[in-house]
């Protein structure tokens, strides 16, 4: 018979950097939960000039049974501060990575970013064979010549060995400026010795709306196999924990965030449901595309559809009426949406919502159409002219919500 600790041992041993201040504590224990929720025996080493020591207490209490244990590493290095900064969310933290040479002893590292999250067990990733790369990293989706800096395997052996620290401090010293922060200064170190890696190691989710504000459109194509595969996941650009998201994998941050630490050591989570296994979630889900704050009866159907999702779509920025719907758990806004989220909606409805005046957006009608999904709308709204859709007075708007209950009834019959 086998015992835990057995199990355990086979693991292979690693070492992973974290980096962050106060502000972001929740967002690195969220980081390390996702990581302990599919790996053992890892030491983390988070480098820091404000975390609190009861932190790092209860988190030695947390990680003990998992076979791992964290380092508090202090840094205190007064000239980071002076740095510039390329994007306004980022912290001069950014630049502890510098000094993993001087605080941690193994001689292979992961550096991590922490607004990431892993989902698969980094072992293989560990065994990649570093021979004499100082670095291997995914390349940059946007600049692919480069590497993002999120996810680095470090060959902390050479670093030391070639005093990597005392390089990047003094080109940053030069650069800071004129790059983009400490990625365009390790790329700079690093160019053309970097070792690149699979993009399933770095899935960088902002690119969801870079693609659409560069017209990179074949990143929604090509990106999908990738999500399928992905390990780690970077939410570069717009965080999961803002308001308003409009990159992938919102949910699953939420997931890890909410898992609770007993669940994590009895290996008790529950990957498939995510976080519908934490929280209550509506069962079924609708939408509407629009381009003006006049949505027939909208606050009515929130109201009497608690268990239907409603996600409210526009190429623009919502008005204050449409933005105040969100005191509803079941409403989820895309202002400015792109391509993704039109795809992952329309994936997910049972039923759409023509109910916007104006304009049609997106020839969304067509496209529901196409899907053969049912389309309830008013005499007032309607967009369809073919006859497909059920339409209804406004005044009926009750007899809509028995028609729609009907359908996800028969829906929830037939699974």
């Amino acid at each position: 018979m086998k015992r835990k600790g057995d199990e355990m041992k086979k693991e292979l041993q690693k070492a992973i950097v974290l980096g962050g201040d106060n502000a972001y504590m929740d967002k690195i224990e969220t980081t390390i939960k996702s990581i302990c929720a599919h790996n053992r025996a890892v030491t983390f080493y988070v480098f820091n000039d404000d975390l609190p020591s009861e932190w790092f207490q209860l988190m030695e209490r947390r990680l003990e049974p998992l076979a791992s244990k964290i380092v508090n590493v202090k840094i205190s290095h007064q000239g980071l501060k002076g740095y510039r900064l390329p994007l306004a969310h980022l912290s001069y933290a950014t630049f502890f990575r510098y000094f993993i040479p001087q605080y941690v002893s193994e001689d292979l590292a992961l550096y991590l970013d922490s607004d990431i999250i892993v989902r698969s067990n980094l072992d293989q990733l560990f065994l990649e064979d570093m021979a004499d790369w100082p670095v291997a990293a995914v390349a940059d989706a946007l600049v692919p010549s480069t590497f993002n800096a999120g996810v680095l395997l470090i060959n902390v052996a050479l670093w030391r060995q070639e005093k990597v620290t005392e390089h990047l401090l003094s080109l940053t010293d030069q650069l800071h400026d004129q790059v983009f922060g400490d990625q365009g200064v390790l790329n700079h170190l690093f160019e053309s010795r970097w070792k690149p890696l699979p993009a399933t190691y770095n899935f960088m989710v902002g690119m969801d709306t870079v693609a659409r504000n560069y017209q990179m459109d074949s990143w929604y194509r090509d990106s999908l196999a990738t999500e399928k595969t992905a390990q780690i996941i970077h939410y570069t650009g717009d965080k999961p924990w803002y308001q308003i998201n409009l990159n992938r994998f919102r949910e699953d941050w939420w997931f890890y965030y909410g898992l609770e630490w007993s669940d994590i050591v009895m290996k008790k989570c529950d990957f498939h449901k995510g976080l519908a296994s934490l929280v209550q979630t509506p069962q079924y889900a609708t939408a509407i595309f629009t381009n003006t704050c006049h949505i027939e009866r909208i606050e009515h159907l929130i109201q009497e559809l608690p268990d239907v999702e409603f996600s409210i779509l526009a190429h623009t920025n919502f008005a204050p009426e449409i933005m105040n719907l969100q005191s509803y758990l079941n409403v989820r806004l895309y202002p400015y949406f792109n391509p993704m989220n039109v795809k992952k909606v329309l994936e997910k409805i049972d039923f759409y919502l023509d109910i916007n005046h104006e304009d049609e957006i997106a020839n969304i009608i067509q496209e529901v159409q196409q899907r053969e999904i049912p389309i309830f709308a008013f005499e007032t709204t309607s967009h369809d002219s073919s006859g497909y859709s059920h339409v209804y007075s406004p005044a009926a708007v009750d007899q809509m919500i028995e028609s729609i209950r009907t359908l996800l009834e028969s829906k929830k019959q037939s699974l």
